[in-house]
């Protein structure tokens, strides 16, 4: 008691403290349990992370965890194997080798790896955040390459060129792995700190993070040191790494696909939009479990076939989609239905035949007037393009790839897409949208979805549509520097 008070308090992970005094003392395992909870998880476990999604708990943080602490701990090791190799590959205990020489190799290494990390920051920078589960994986594809080559390099020495070679193309794949698990990482992190309702604090889970990073390379390096004496031979240490790396590689997967991102992205907003379509629940945790971890951003999947139904490239540009050999003309009626819209949605002309418009009869007194050409689709998988219009916002881009993934699945469930009009599919699927997209809006925020912070568009459209207007296809678009 506190002068004659009893005061209960509530930390922010739910655990209460009364003034009264404890009737069961914790024993000496309990208290290292809650001491490394305090150093590992971050200030206010579980509450400060993400376990709650919508109507479900899904407790995606802490699984997470545990599956990247046994991944890091296969990594640490296998690490060790290829560092073994890579100070065999430059002479470590022969007598003949150069130090120059060895240091001139690691110069070219880490200059390979300076330009690869520049370039792909360039290339891949902007798909890093909407993309965070997909190259989080392909970090670890790249980073086990790179260990694979390493372990191999001594056996090709006696082919100056071949490893020279390798372990060029290693230092690359390293630098590669940098940059795509630093952006995936940081976008998961964002996750795991925001949770709906509540604010993590992103900065405390990084370090924390940190923290158990060190242990566990500390571990698997002592781990490393009593298993790395005990492969004597070639053949051992291959099949020893390759099991490591394969272990690893499973770890990732196992823990990725544990992740449920509430942000949408192009491949999540095309699955809950095929979900909703048919009245099945469209939750995070649903949409999760059916998404692919490596799957091109640009493709449409049916949630329920899990085939891909074609593919849409947001940003185009207008002048370039009506440009070309092939390439038809876009129907005046779409630009008409679609003329409140801040964004044109139209085929690829890999997509499309084009038939002239039919030849109107004689006239008898007046000329009839002219006739648009017909844009036929194609068999197979459509190819569309989302371009633009200045002014745009999330909201109307959520709104454009649904409609592209409506197109689609609509084609898919028709199968007769030499039959039917381009214009008029677009048009079909923009009138079925019309009368339930905001309903599917509604169901997405119910559901648990950030609908605010799409993760759609990576970086900016290089053009966007001004104005639309005559014949000129210069006309059509001016372009944006961004």
């Amino acid at each position: 008691m506190a002068g004659g008070l009893e005061i209960v308090e509530r930390e922010e992970g739910g655990r209460a403290h009364s003034s009264e005094p404890e009737g069961v003392q914790l024993g000496a395992s309990a208290r290292l349990a809650r001491f490394a909870a305090k150093v590992f998880l971050p200030a206010g476990y579980p509450a400060s992370v993400s376990p709650v999604t919508g109507t479900e708990r899904t407790e995606d943080y802490l699984r997470y965890q545990i599956f990247n602490a046994l991944q890091a701990f296969c990594s640490a090791l296998a690490g060790l194997i290829s560092s073994r190799a890579i100070l065999e590959g430059f002479g470590v205990g022969n007598a003949n080798a150069s130090a120059t020489h060895a240091l001139l190799l690691t110069v070219l290494q880490d200059s390979f790896s300076r330009l690869t990390t520049i370039a792909a920051a360039y290339l891949v920078g902007p798909l890093l955040s909407p993309e965070a589960k997909s190259f989080r994986l392909l970090a670890d594809l790249a980073n086990d390459a790179a260990l694979l080559l390493d372990a191999l390099s001594p056996r090709l020495a006696p082919t100056p060129a071949l490893r020279t070679t390798a372990l060029c193309l290693s230092g690359a794949l390293r630098a590669l792995c940098g940059v795509a698990a630093g952006g995936a990482k940081a976008a998961l992190a964002l996750h795991f700190a925001s949770p709906p309702g509540s604010t993590g604090d992103v900065g405390d889970l990084n370090a924390k993070d940190g923290s158990k990073e060190t242990v566990l390379a500390l571990l698997g390096m002592l781990a490393g040191s009593l298993l790395v004496p005990h492969l004597t031979t070639p053949h051992t240490t291959l099949f020893v790494l390759l099991l490591l790396l394969s272990l690893h590689l499973l770890l990732n997967y196992a823990g990725l696909r544990g992740v449920v991102l509430r942000t949408l992205n192009r491949q999540r907003l095309a699955l809950a939009w095929g979900l909703h379509r048919t009245g099945a629940p469209h939750t995070p945790a649903r949409v999760a479990a059916l998404e692919r971890l490596l799957a091109r951003p640009s493709a449409l999947y049916d949630p329920y076939t899990h085939r891909a139904v074609g593919r849409c490239t947001l940003g185009s540009s207008l002048r370039a989609v009506l440009r070309g050999e092939g390439a038809a003309p876009l129907p005046a009626g779409l630009l008409g239905a679609m003329r409140a819209e801040r964004y044109v949605l139209w085929f690829d002309r890999a997509s499309l035949s084009f038939s002239p418009p039919p030849t109107p009869p004689a006239p008898a007194t007046a000329p009839a007037p002219a006739q648009e050409a017909q844009a036929q689709l194609r068999p197979g998988a459509v190819h569309l393009h989302i371009c633009l219009r200045e002014g745009y916002t999330p909201a109307d881009l959520l709104k454009a790839w649904v409609h592209a993934a409506e197109v689609a699945l609509l084609l898919q469930q028709q199968q007769q897409r030499i039959d039917k009009g381009a214009a008029e599919v677009v048009l079909a699927a923009y009138r079925r949208l019309e009368r339930v997209f905001p309903g599917f809006v509604e169901g997405l925020r119910g559901a648990g979805w950030d609908t605010t912070g799409v993760a759609l568009l990576a970086g900016a459209p290089r053009t966007v549509i001004v104005s639309i207007g005559g014949k000129d296809l210069p006309d059509y678009e001016a372009r944006k520097d961004v």
